[in-house]
């Protein structure tokens, strides 16, 4: 444990990711009559409740054996009206793992006016008003509400967060969903220590510095800044935040650079691979795996020897819920059977090494984590590690916290996103692409039209990687808040519709596709004569996601996508078609998107196929107004209907 502790302190000379700033404002537990008189937002009117401050101070102090983190932080909110009471409701997340992180010393205050209006009533929130809750494994709240909030109120809170021996800390955003008048961030840290940062924001800050006896103090502020809002098919909401980021330099010195590859990556892949929380768990002989690698053996092809080896680490390690690139003892944690992300992919790693399969860690940042940069250097923006597999004909890259997903489909959280991969000579930055159709649903339909204008048929709807893995996740949601019957998870979809002998298919089975087979009775929608038939009845293709006049952040679709949806349909003699969509085909001016619509009629049968094609993966902000125009046309089509005339 001091042996541990000793080369945390070490590395804390090399990174950390932080924010920061300052600036005067009143005292904690003081209402301010200006403050409670405010009717509005000054440069965002329609705000239904603003920050008046956000500040935190974060001070880092070290020595050999030990490392303390203690960051404290203040909120000021004013509610406007009554939309704006639910800003009062507060959620303060910390992760929590063998007591190294805490959060206490909170106390909160409101402030409201009397009957009168120009007195101030101020209530203090009494310790069982305070709650603390575990989420999971590794994450625990502090939750907790006001009473007498109503428009007009003025509420405040303050706690401490302390951390023991840890290196990462979060960056500091001054954008938040609500719009922030004065985002201060302050941070205190020994002398000595080399750092870098990165502001990413639209507006200006001001920045300060200053050193006082030991330490470093440095302070950001930024005013009046705008609430954020989420928009469809974003990156993250972290890369999109206005922030500041930190990282501490490791030093480099000519005996360092000549035995870390010359550049400061090269320092951090040295210290990984020989630390004891990561490198050296690689190697470790683990009991209990002895038949995993007889078995292995056994296996002629390398890829199945990888979905073997990837399938026996995910069957005996159950996920914790915690995100991280430290892992503890790898003999100790197979035997508790509980694992971190890194403990499990550090597992996978050490037995494929093992089986001589080339393999090599790789530093992630997961999409709801933000987006790495090889130019920033600091380990702290990286929140896990996956396994890259090196293959003489193609690579593959292995998350074992992942439930649903085949060793041969990248993750989806990373996808196009920058890894850096830890070797002892060929560190290197990899970017993660994949121009495959990794989110692909096809649906085959045949169905008859009775007399009585109900469609009654049979349906199969195949979901392939990326798009099984978000059906079955969604199903599990489901499952988790209700036990419901087997047809649910289409019924409530569709709810119109009338599902019956569902089979489920390859759940399990990660190598297949996910498929669901049903029967059902659809009830056309009709007037006098007239009957509606809407060609995507069992489609999911329902909302478009680009409504919006204006756009802020780029587009990124995850990965190429493919929907394609057959239709049989059998008319009886006493209907006639009275108005049939035309074919068509919608490409974008690129090329990367194409709908494509085609209808056969063949006497009272009508063949209608659909198919869309997402052929690219990012788009820039500034190319929104072309996206928006085709999805317009696209939606368009979608909606059109065909109608059936019932004889006389």
């Amino acid at each position: 444990m001091q042996m541990k502790k000793l080369f945390i302190f070490i590395l804390l000379s090399f990174t950390v990711y932080i924010s920061f700033s300052q600036n005067e404002f009143p005292a904690f537990g003081k209402a301010d009559l200006k403050e409670l008189l405010m009717k509005e937002c000054s440069f965002e009117k329609e705000a239904n409740a603003m920050k008046l401050i956000d500040f935190q101070e974060t001070e880092i102090t070290a020595n050999q054996y030990d490392i303390r983190i203690k960051i404290e932080r203040r909120v000021r909110i004013k509610i406007f009206n009554k939309s704006g009471v639910d800003a009062a409701n507060i959620i303060i997340p910390y992760m929590r793992k063998s007591k190294k992180s805490k959060v206490n010393d909170i106390s909160a205050y409101i402030y409201n006016l009397d009957s009168s209006g120009t007195n101030i009533v101020t209530q203090k929130l009494q310790k069982d008003q305070i709650f603390k809750e575990k989420i999971d494994q590794g994450t625990s709240t502090v939750i907790f509400t006001f009473p007498d909030v109503k428009p007009g109120s003025v509420i405040e809170y303050r706690y401490t967060h302390s951390e023991k021996n840890s290196l990462h800390l979060d960056p500091w955003f001054f954008q938040d969903k609500l719009p922030t008048a004065l985002s201060i961030c302050k941070f205190i840290y020994p002398l000595g220590l080399r750092f870098d940062y990165r502001v990413i924001t639209t507006d200006s800050i001001t920045s300060e510095y200053a050193n006082k006896q030991s330490q470093h103090i440095r302070t950001f502020t930024q005013k009046n800044i705008y609430a954020f809002r989420a928009e469809p098919m974003m990156s993250s909401i972290k890369d999109n935040l206005q922030r500041v980021e930190f990282a501490f330099l490791p030093p480099l010195s000519t005996l360092t650079i000549l035995s870390a590859g010359g550049s400061r990556w090269g320092v951090f892949n040295k210290a990984l691979i020989s630390a004891p929380f990561f490198g050296e768990q690689i190697y470790v002989n683990i009991p209990g795996t002895e038949s995993i690698l007889d078995s292995v053996k056994k296996i002629s092809a390398p890829g199945e020897k990888v979905h073997f080896i990837y399938q026996q680490v995910k069957q005996n390690l159950k996920w914790d819920d915690n995100m991280s690139f430290y892992a503890d003892d790898l003999r100790e944690v197979w035997q508790s059977k509980t694992a971190n992300s890194a403990e499990i992919n550090l597992c996978i790693l050490n037995l494929l090494i093992k089986s001589g399969i080339q393999s090599y860690p790789i530093l992630i940042s997961t999409r709801s984590n933000g987006m790495s940069d090889p130019d920033f250097i600091s380990l702290g923006q990286f929140n896990s590690v996956d396994v890259l597999v090196a293959d003489s004909l193609q690579y593959y890259i292995l998350d074992g916290t992942q439930k649903y997903i085949s060793y041969k489909v990248p993750p989806y959280n990373i996808l196009n996103r920058d890894v850096f991969l830890i070797d002892t000579i060929n560190f290197k930055w990899v970017n993660i692409v994949d121009n495959r159709v990794l989110m692909k649903t096809n649906i085959t339909v045949k169905a008859e039209l009775n007399k009585n204008g109900e469609l009654k048929g049979d349906a199969y709807i195949a979901y392939y990687d990326h798009s099984k893995a978000s059906q079955l996740e969604e199903q599990h949601e489901k499952a988790k808040e209700k036990e419901e019957e087997d047809k649910e998870f289409i019924g409530k979809e569709y709810a119109e519709i009338v599902i019956d002998s569902v089979v489920e298919e390859n759940a399990e089975d990660e190598l297949q596709p996910l498929v669901h087979k049903f029967s059902f009775t659809y009830k056309l929608s009709n007037a006098n004569d007239y009957h509606f038939l809407d060609p995507f009845f069992l489609s999911n293709f329902r909302k478009n996601p680009f409504n919006d006049s204006l756009r802020r952040t780029d587009i990124d679709m995850g990965s190429n996508q493919s929907y394609i949806m057959y239709l049989h349909l059998t008319i009886p003699d006493d209907y006639q078609i009275d108005d049939l969509p035309k074919n068509i085909l919608i490409r974008s001016n690129d090329s990367s998107m194409l709908f494509k619509r085609e209808i056969i009629r063949q006497g009272n049968v009508l063949v209608f196929r659909n198919s869309f094609e997402i052929l690219r993966t990012v788009f820039a902000k500034e190319e929104y107004p072309g996206i928006r125009e085709y999805f317009k046309m696209i939606y368009g089509v979608v909606s059109d209907k065909i109608v059936l005339k019932k004889k006389n």
